[in-house]
């Protein structure tokens, strides 16, 4: 455990309505029987300052007192009695002396915590504050003490490296409340503050949140202690042998762009950037207290929020300047909703053009949803919405009188949350389809066929698909061809049973008519067996009747 290399790099961050003077002097009223040797044997750490406190007390004859005598004892002599603080809430690596902690556990004065790069820890202190230590943090609980008398208290917390964040109940007065690190120790009382050094050390960071601290430099290699008062939205810059810096902390970021809903992770945290900020932090808890932070980000941005399940969480965001000074923080309100999945399209196929009149839409079958929600827009950010419909059990719409154009839809399942009420899951990506006349359907009266060629009327601006099969289900299609001419040569076998043809006439924009209803062709064999098959010659050539 580092300790401080001495008074000529120590400074005091003290809070400015709780100076250094007769408020860290505790009162104690002399009992029958009392001597000074006494009271110091019981109430003080080190029984041996009792010339200290003689003399603060202007006491000629330390052991003659009168009951009921007042005396004054410094505060930070007081031995007090050890209360262990409480982990409130911790998330991934760690420890406490080497072992593991868990939601619940005690931590006892002089613990040493050790907080990994994921990691995260709430203490809750025995007057109620709240120490909060941040990833890559290494912190010693050097003191947790219960003072006599008004219930006075006494904390010490010693900062290696990284940062912690206090937010401190309102002390008696007498009480101390202090972190001290390489450079700097930070008293407050009844305040919100944080401290950060970094890892290659070389300076120390405090900003203040709520109240007001005192920074002063101690005692030099030169010159006299130079003090400066920081209050909320001020932060001091510590580093060796100089005055701490007082500067005021960079404004909060701007968090109105904060959706509605995120409804899909990894998502970018839409933060204003602030100009001085080197990074940015961001912390996403489930409670209005912050205890519970489940999840934190600390660099440039974009930061990506992740790993978080469904629910409705507080979020807090900080710029931090190039000396490490945490700015004015930013609050806003999150909701994660991910489930239940979305459905996937399944029709119309996504570009497909369809003609005007009943529009059927298809998707998957969600096994947690109880409905399904359809939007149906002309613009794909779905503003102004043209159709809003609900659909129960299956995930299937029919829509008619739709506009003519390129039209946008999509879907979400619907499910009901844990409290009964039903909500949507997120919408599925947009897929979009064309609503435009199409060519006209092909006659059957205007195909026919002749000696191995078949032709059609046509109509200018089109072309055709020619599909031939063996079934008038057109299940096997043996040949299937485009031609912008109204004529094509059959490149089928010949066989005793009709072949089956059909056409689709194709506009310029890929717009496709239905197929035209099936025309039976002939094809090719005019002698066959009994067995249905084609006659041939010993030569292979068909056997043909005379004409």
């Amino acid at each position: 455990m580092r300790r401080l290399s001495g008074l000529s790099t120590a400074v005091v961050l003290a809070c400015a309505a709780a100076p250094t003077g007769a408020q860290d002097l505790v009162p104690h009223e002399v009992q029958p029987g009392e001597s000074l040797y006494r009271i110091a044997e019981r109430l003080l750490e080190d029984p041996r300052h009792w010339p200290e406190v003689a003399k603060l007390n202007r006491l000629s004859h330390p052991s003659r007192l009168r009951p009921g005598q007042r005396l004054l004892l410094p505060a930070t002599w007081l031995k007090g009695t050890a209360v262990p603080a409480q982990v409130a809430y911790v998330r991934g690596p760690v420890q406490a002396d080497g072992a593991a902690l868990r939601i619940g556990d005690s931590v006892g004065e002089g613990a040493v915590l050790d907080v990994g790069a994921q990691g995260f820890i709430s203490l809750r202190l025995h007057d109620g504050s709240l120490l909060q230590l941040q990833a890559n943090s290494r912190s010693t609980l050097l003191r947790l003490r219960d003072l006599p008398a008004a219930q006075r208290r006494n904390t010490l917390i010693e900062l290696d490296r990284g940062r912690v964040d206090a937010t401190v109940a309102p002390q008696p007065p007498g009480s101390r409340f202090q972190v001290k690190t390489p450079l700097a120790t930070a008293g407050v009382r009844g305040t919100r503050f944080g401290v950060w050094v970094p890892a290659q050390a070389g300076l120390a960071a405090a900003d203040v949140v709520e109240g007001r601290v005192e920074v002063s430099a101690a005692e030099r290699a030169r010159g006299p202690a130079t003090a400066v008062t920081i209050g909320a939205g001020e932060g001091a810059v510590v580093r060796p042998g100089a005055a701490p810096l007082r500067q005021s902390l960079l404004p909060a970021p701007g968090v109105s762009g904060l959706p509605a809903r995120v409804e899909r992770l990894p998502a970018p945290v839409p933060l204003a950037g602030v100009a001085g900020a080197a990074r940015y932090r961001v912390e996403v808890a489930d409670d209005e207290a912050f205890t519970r932070v489940l999840w934190t980000s600390e660099g440039p941005l974009p930061l990506m929020l992740d790993g978080l399940a469904d629910g409705r969480y507080g979020l807090r965001a900080r710029a931090i300047d190039a000396n490490g000074l945490a700015g004015l923080e930013a609050t806003g309100r999150l909701w994660v909703k991910t489930t239940p999945v979305a459905p996937l399209a399944q029709s119309p196929r996504d570009g497909q053009v369809l003609a005007p009149g009943r529009v059927d839409i298809q998707c998957t079958d969600v096994p947690q949803a109880r409905a399904y929600l359809l939007q149906v827009a002309s613009q794909p950010g779905f503003e102004p919405l043209l159709r809003q419909e609900q659909a129960s059990e299956r995930c299937r719409f029919e829509l008619a009188d739709l506009p003519v154009g390129q039209l946008y839809w999509r879907v979400a399942s619907l499910a009901p949350e844990a409290d009964g009420h039903v909500e949507r899951g997120p919408f599925s990506d947009p897929s979009h389809f064309t609503l435009r006349p199409l060519p006209p359907v092909p006659r059957v009266g205007d195909i026919d066929a002749e000696g191995g060629e078949v032709h059609w009327r046509t109509q200018a601006g089109y072309r055709y698909r020619v599909q031939v099969a063996t079934d008038t289900g057109f299940g096997t299609v043996v040949q299937d061809e485009e031609t912008t001419s109204g004529r094509l040569r059959l490149s089928t076998s010949a066989r005793c049973v009709p072949y089956a043809l059909r056409l689709q006439a194709i506009d310029a924009d890929g717009g496709r008519s239905a197929f035209s209803p099936p025309r039976l062709v002939n094809a090719g064999a005019s002698v066959c067996g009994s067995d249905g098959s084609p006659v041939q010659w010993t030569g292979g050539e068909l056997v043909q009747t005379a004409r």
